[in-house]
C-alpha cells in the first residue's frame, strides 16, 4: 500500500531570520564605530594635540558639561556613549508565524 500523504517540510519566512540578523548587524556596526572613535580620541590624547572646547548637554532637566583643552577627551567620551547606547538599548522584535493563532513569538535582543 502506497501512502498518499505529502511530506511536511519546515519552512521559515525570510523575515524571521532577517530582522534579528539586521539588529545584530546594527549593534555590531555601532560598537565597532564607537571603538574606532575611542581609539581616535586616545591617539589624540597620546599625541598631545591641544584645542579649547566647551561641550554642554541637557536631558530631562539634567545638565552636564565638559570643558577641556584636548579634543581627544571629547572623542573618548562620545565613543563611550555610543558603545553604551549600543549595548544597553533594547531593540524588540515581534514576529507572528502565521500558523499560531493564539500568540506570537517574541525575540528580545539586548
Amino acid at each position: 500500500m502506497v501512502s498518499s500523504a505529502k511530506p511536511y517540510y519546515f519552512t521559515m519566512d525570510i523575515e524571521a531570520l532577517a530582522f534579528p540578523a539586521l539588529i545584530v548587524l546594527l549593534k555590531m556596526t555601532c560598537f565597532i564605530i564607537g571603538y574606532l572613535i575611542v581609539r581616535l580620541g586616545y591617539n589624540l590624547l597620546v599625541s598631545g594635540i591641544k584645542g579649547e572646547f566647551k561641550f554642554t548637554s541637557e536631558y530631562k532637566g539634567i545638565k552636564g558639561g565638559l570643558i577641556s583643552s584636548s579634543p581627544g577627551l571629547l572623542f573618548v567620551l562620545l565613543g563611550t556613549l555610543l558603545i553604551a547606547y549600543t549595548v544597553f538599548v533594547d531593540k524588540p522584535f515581534k514576529y507572528d508565524w502565521g500558523k499560531q493563532k493564539a500568540g506570537s513569538i517574541q525575540l528580545k535582543l539586548k
